[in-house]
């Protein structure tokens, strides 16, 4: 080694060594403290809580009650139409103050916001998904600053911006504001339009220079090595000499180094990585979701900054190839191509300020629970925390990004596509280091409802008019979002609206993702879900009730009927209930009470969305995804989730696991036949025995028949045709029920039912069913028997927030269940407590 080597390597060595030793060039000091807050125009002034907003906030004070409960919500309206002042006093010491640069940052302002530092102006947000940044270095003072914030009425803004328009748009009283769409209203959310500072404020203190940001890219991966790259933004305030370095603190590759001269400002600097050998990230059901600590570290003259990422080596494309039936539309993870199997993630509140990390590690937890792959995070929302994308990271789950936008047309003013760029790179840059991102996507239903949902006749545009509000579409989805992604994202799929084709048109079965609403909006019954199977269904629901202890929570004893006010305001959908009793007067007997037609919703959207969801997996490789409508609530409410407000599964979300399972069996009826599909997830073939059982309802076994099948990867294969008379031998098929089991030796891979008829035309009998428990180390474990074919068993301990360990199951004379109810709470009286109802019971 020459001498200039040996100089550089041990200049390298003095500071890397000396790292430790230095200060931090990046400081920061959160401004979580201190708040009040006070309606404009007045002089009373009421402790705030930040991050937060004002709903909260005036709930904690006493000043307005609960919107949740009962019909409070209409009670709130006024405060979206208010004006609202936040303030807050701290001091600045002189070390803060020396600072070559200090900045204000708000991670997120909800939403038109006028903000001044010591009585002057500094910013004029108007956008609640952007991260603000204003330097002010020379507008803090040593001793005690003051900082207040005057929120403007996002409706009475709305009003101002359409007023301006010489047309109506579509959804025109939310379109005006880059602001969560759904808390304007929607079919399963109540009104509660916020305001507030709704994420973290801090300053950040800094010198000589600082890492933006990093995207770390896989280039090129091989059994050997993955070859990566970290292209970085540097922010210099003055030329100054640095070194770079990329390293793993678990040692997992090599470090790399790099000598910088920065320029005053920001520099672009890339540098390249390998892992050898590199452990892939996979999704749930597929492999383990391995992941990688990247520690990137800049060493200047007076100190040094560190930036941790989080990383998942993987490939993750979308497929979309010509066939004999139209185009696919598939996702291949490191090649393979995966079943997409999730649901639509709306947020979780209607107030997202309070959201815990815990929460979502609740949400992730059910979603991997029951064999989730993939989340749809909805364009009517918010782009989640990121608390939601790392527990995606780590638990496998594949996200479908959409951008906020949805159900609506948008301006295309100047001003509006410049905060939509800032929103589109503020969250792109945030989000895209994450292995669990697998698609970022324009917007919902946009495309769908400019062409088929009547806008242009109803709203009575001139040609001149539709041309305008297309071509602003068009900027926004065709042009700003992809120009956008091609600078800052150019690795992941776009798909500008979501779905392609509105249901009514053959094309969403043949092509492009789909979304469904035939059965719901259409009043089509279940039984269409087998004929409308599409490539990729990304949108389909029905609803149900929440469970009885949910509805106890908002309700007094008299409001506990189907149509009763308060009911009514927490169903959104303006037929919703009738739609509900319309479905189950066609499948069931009329429930014998409201607490019975809740549990019966249940049941009926249970076994609705199974008939869908089942059809979907059949018919894989054709389809090769299915995220039903939809996962969770922002509140205590009727609607299509399988999770509700408090984290309650419904039953859907109990047979949602069995269906997403990577080996699940289907029996189903078509054209008097009795047909049995196999369906694997798996990478590699799996072979045994599929044996069909035939029982009357006393728990008599009348036939069985066994054969070996096999299980084809990443198929669906049809293994049993049979005419149901000719299987049924003469038995009727008003009391007999099918078991179909698919089996390696003694080890059940899977199983599930089928009953012949109706629950209305079935000749049900009430269960008897004994149980004996015992407890365990998780709390107890419930073994049950019944007497007669027991159907959608629910087990039930008043107001205990445990959890079940399955729930809603059928059972047969004969054979036991045992369940776990997992809880931390002591229940002395569990035994008397325990409440058991099976399907009969409910009529």
């Amino acid at each position: 080694m020459d001498r200039k080597l040996l100089f550089i390597a041990g200049f390298l060595l003095l500071m890397f060594s000396a790292c430790e030793e230095q200060q931090p060039l990046v400081g920061k000091r959160y401004l979580n403290q201190n708040w009040e807050f006070s309606q404009a125009g007045t002089d009373t002034w009421h402790m705030a809580e930040v991050p937060g907003c004002v709903h909260t906030d005036l709930m904690a004070n006493g000043i307005i009650e609960d919107p949740f409960y009962r019909g409070n919500e209409d009670s709130v309206q006024w405060v979206s139409e208010k004006e609202w002042v936040y303030r807050t006093s701290f001091r600045i010491d002189e070390v803060e103050k020396s600072h070559q640069a200090t900045e204000l940052i708000f991670e997120g302002l909800d939403t038109h916001a006028t903000v001044q530092l010591n009585g002057e102006v500094i910013l004029n947000a108007d956008n609640m998904f952007r991260t603000w940044s204003i330097d002010v270095s020379d507008l803090l003072i040593k001793g005690e600053n003051h900082l207040e914030i005057l929120f403007h009425s996002p409706e009475e803004y709305n009003t101002r911006q359409a007023a301006k328009l010489p047309y109506v748009l579509p959804e025109d009283e939310r379109v005006h504001s880059r602001k969560a769409p759904y808390q304007f209203g929607w079919d399963w959310g109540p009104r509660l339009i916020t305001s507030g500072i709704w994420k973290p404020v801090y300053l950040r203190f800094w010198n000589h220079a600082r890492i933006d940001n990093a995207f770390i890219k896989t280039n090129k991966i091989s059994d050997d090595k993955a070859v990566l790259s970290a292209d970085l933004e540097v922010d210099a305030i003055q030329p100054a000499n640095a070194t770079l370095k990329i390293s793993s603190p678990e040692g997992a590759f090599e470090s790399v180094s790099r000598e910088l001269s920065l320029q005053s400002g920001i520099n672009q600097v890339s540098l390249d990585f390998e892992i050898p050998e590199p452990q892939l990230w996979w999704s749930n059901g597929l492999g383990e979701p391995n992941l990688y600590d990247v520690h990137v570290e800049l060493v200047a003259e007076d100190g040094y900054d560190v930036l941790k990422e989080r990383i998942g080596v993987r490939t993750i494309e979308l497929v979309q190839e010509d066939d004999q039936y139209g185009r696919s539309f598939e996702f291949h993870l490191n090649g393979v191509p995966v079943f997409a199997k999730g649901a639509n993630f709306i947020p979780l509140e209607s107030f997202p300020s309070r959201l815990t990390r815990e929460d979502y590690e609740s949400a992730i937890s059910d979603a991997v629970k029951a064999n989730f792959n993939m989340l749809r995070v909805w364009g009517g929302g918010i782009y989640e925390d990121d608390a939601f994308y790392e527990l995606c990271d780590e638990n496998g789950i594949m996200v479908w990004q959409d951008f906020m936008f949805a159900c609506a047309m948008y301006p295309g003013d100047d001003r509006f596509l410049e905060t939509v760029r800032h929103e589109v790179e503020d969250n792109v840059v945030r989000l895209r280091n994450h292995a669990s991102l697998a698609l970022w996507c324009g917007n919902n239903e946009i495309q769908n409802g400019w062409l088929d949902w009547g806008w242009q006749k109803r709203l009575g545009y001139s040609e001149d008019d539709s041309t305008q509000i297309w071509s602003d579409y068009q900027k926004i989805f065709h042009e700003l979002i992809p120009e956008v992604l091609g600078q800052q994202d150019p690795t992941r799929d776009y798909w500008p609206s979501s779905p392609s084709y509105g249901w009514g048109h053959e094309e969403a079965l043949t092509q492009g993702d789909n979304h469904y609403w035939g059965v719901w909006w259409g009043m089509e019954p279940f039984s269409m879900y087998r004929k409308k199977v599409s490539r990729f269904m990304s949108e389909f629901g029905f609803q149900a009730f929440p469970p009885w202890e949910t509805i106890k929570s908002f309700t007094l004893e008299e409001d506990r009927s189907l149509f009763s006010d308060v009911m009514q305001v927490h169903q959104k959908h303006h037929i919703g209930n009738k739609t509900i009793q319309t479905y189950m007067d066609r499948w069931y007997p009329q429930p014998k009470d409201f607490e019975s037609f809740v549990y019966v919703s249940q049941v009926m959207q249970a076994e609705g969305m199974a008939d869908g969801i089942a059809a979907h997996r059949r018919s894989m490789p054709y389809s090769m995804g299915t995220l039903y409508w939809q996962f969770n609530d922002c509140w205590p409410v009727v609607s299509w989730s399988s999770r509700d407000y408090y984290g309650n599964w419904k039953a859907l979300h109990y047979r949602v696991r069995k269906i997403y399972s990577n080996l699940y069996v289907s029996p189903f009826l078509e054209d008097d036949r009795l047909k049995v599909s196999l369906v694997s997830d798996e990478r590699t073939s799996v072979k045994g025995t599929l044996v069909l059982s035939l029982y009357d309802f006393q728990g008599e076994l009348l036939r069985q028949l066994s054969e070996e099948v096999e299980a084809l990867p990443n198929q669906g294969v049809e293994v049993t045709d049979l005419a149901l008379q000719d299987f049924l031998q003469g038995a009727s098929s008003k009391s007999t029920v099918l078991k179909a089991e698919f089996l390696k030796g003694d080890e059940v891979l899977c199983d599930n039912h089928l009953f012949f008829e109706l629950p209305k035309d079935r000749q049900m009998e009430e269960a008897e069913i004994s149980f004996i428990v015992a407890q365990n180390e998780k709390g107890f474990e419930v073994t049950l028997a019944t007497d007669v074919v027991a159907e959608s068993v629910y087990l039930n301990i008043p107001e205990n927030s445990g959890r079940w360990s399955d729930n809603f199951f059928n059972m047969i004379p004969g054979e036991t269940k045992t369940v776990t109810f997992e809880t931390g709470e002591e229940i002395p009286d569990f035994e008397e407590e325990l409440e058991i109802r099976s399907l009969a019971d409910a009529f």
